[in-house]
């Protein structure tokens, strides 16, 4: 049967997909305008479905064997199904506003969401409200699909280049930056997702964008990392394999939570620093460190 289109919505980031459908048909699905660029409407091949019902008064769950804190605003916890993903907010008293339970692997999951809460009012479900959607694809990511990481990601006459950097060290400066020059597409500003790509590796725009507000559902090869660092003179420095992975993992999202996950990323991280050279990027504000980024590549202008 099939389902009305005002009850579901599809969510595709890096290739994964998100199916949210709502078990109430007097409820429509609608999306964040972040989001919309990355609707579609058909269930990929690699794809999750959430189903998500209403309950006027407070979420009464089972509680299963606890994880790791890693956050006031969310928990995750192991289930007889497999794990229960649960969200709170002081506004909503101590229990939570949303709750949803999946598999193991993530694959399908069946929840309630508080009416009246960020996800659900007047009628209208928003199940992409941050951060339900961003750890939800940090949990599949975890499972050997790949890792985001808190990045610039730009592609460059098709060839992807990725500068990572924490809060504060010029992720949005850069993607200014290059977007001036023209002839640039920039991915996101903020996080950015990166998986295999037969023998090596792609990066894609994700809808969790940075101060610069750049979010693109677009995907290019990977061809060069940086690390970003403010300085009052642009330099470009090779790193080691060791360090590269030590840097990139400061400036990823693993799934702390799940040591199958974690070790993923770790693996990850450290066969990419193996296949591409990873280098620090010391650069100033303005123009000139597009040049010397450049200057230390050897890119064709199309791939």
């Amino acid at each position: 049967m099939a389902v009305d289109p005002r009850r579901r919505l599809v969510l595709e980031i890096a290739g994964l997909g998100l199916e949210v459908r709502t078990a109430d048909p007097d409820i429509q699905v609608v999306a964040e305008p972040a989001h919309v660029p990355f609707l579609v409407n058909a269930v990929g091949s690699d794809c999750s479905t959430v189903v998500l019902a209403p309950t006027p008064d407070r979420i009464c769950r089972r509680r299963g064997k606890g994880l790791p804190e890693l956050s006031c605003i969310w928990r995750l916890e192991e289930s007889e199904a497999g794990h229960l993903l649960t969200f709170r907010s002081p506004l909503f008293g101590a229990d939570p506003y949303l709750a949803v339970e999946f598999d193991e692997e993530y694959r399908r999951g069946y929840g309630e969401t508080l009416l009246g809460g960020p996800h659900l009012t007047e009628g209208r479900m928003h199940p992409f409200v941050h951060p339900f959607d961003e750890v939800l694809f940090l949990a599949r990511l975890s499972r050997g699909r790949g890792v985001m990481v808190h990045a610039c990601g730009i592609s460059y006459h098709g060839h992807g280049i990725l500068f990572l950097g924490t809060s504060g060290s010029g992720k949005s400066t850069t993607a200014q930056l290059w977007h001036d020059r023209g002839g640039v597409t920039v991915l996101s500003d903020g996080r950015v997702v990166i998986r295999p790509d037969g023998e090596g590796y792609r990066i894609y725009g994700t809808p969790w964008f940075g101060d610069a507000g750049c979010e693109e559902p677009g995907s290019a090869p990977l061809s060069a990392v940086f690390i970003l660092e403010q300085a009052p003179r642009n330099r470009v420095q090779d790193m080691t394999p060791s360090s590269a992975v030590a840097q990139m993992m400061v400036r990823a999202f693993p799934a702390m939570w799940d040591r199958r996950g974690l070790d993923f990323a770790v693996r990850f991280l450290t066969r990419l620093a193996e296949q591409i050279q990873v280098r620090r990027l010391y650069f100033t504000a303005d123009p000139s460190s597009t040049e010397a980024a450049l200057a230390v590549l050897d890119l064709d202008e199309a791939v």
